[in-house]
């Protein structure tokens, strides 16, 4: 039997930059995502609220125009499901996100509820590493039962390889 893939989850952050094509980290992200789609060697589990969050590119934004092939781009990271495996906002996920945020008011934190549903889900599907920009989310979160961390800050560090390819090795 085939060992289980390593599982990961992308916060909605992660899919932004993939849409907002930053240069150095194109490759660490596309890499990634080829390997959860071609091989069974990687998952990447986000909520389906992600769908929500991921609305729009940051030239969207600042042009306050909207652009048909950005939002076709949008609507293919949710499309290859072999890529980006989407978990149902659901009544358990809801309460667990509620328990956190009120941990959070316990601790004096905030703690938003998206990101909260985001937390959650990750320890539903029993993620190993959950991949965030978002600096409050890597502090203060590490009983959850997997590693919090930024993939570009700490590329070199992740617990599983990442093949990179070059456009002269692409077949």
């Amino acid at each position: 039997m085939p060992d289980e893939p390593k599982r990961i989850y992308w916060d909605a952050c992660v899919f932004l930059d993939d849409i907002e094509g930053a240069p150095e980290w194109m490759p660490i992200l596309d890499a990634l995502l080829e390997q959860a789609s071609e091989t069974e060697e990687l998952a990447i589990y986000t909520s389906t609220v992600s769908i929500t969050e991921v609305a729009f590119a940051k030239a969207e934004k600042d042009g306050r125009a909207l652009d048909s092939t950005i939002e076709a781009e949008i609507d293919a990271l949710w499309n290859d499901r072999s890529a980006v495996k989407l978990v149902e906002f659901n009544e358990i996920i809801a309460r667990g996100a509620r328990n956190l945020i009120r941990r959070a008011v316990e601790q004096g934190r905030q703690l938003k509820p998206l990101d909260a549903i985001h937390l959650v889900t990750a320890q539903n599907r029993r993620v190993a590493e959950f991949h965030t920009t978002d600096d409050r989310l890597q502090k203060g979160w590490h009983d959850l039962g997997f590693l919090i961390r930024d993939i570009y800050r700490k590329a070199a560090t992740l617990s599983y390889p990442i093949v990179l390819r070059t456009s002269s090795s692409a077949t």
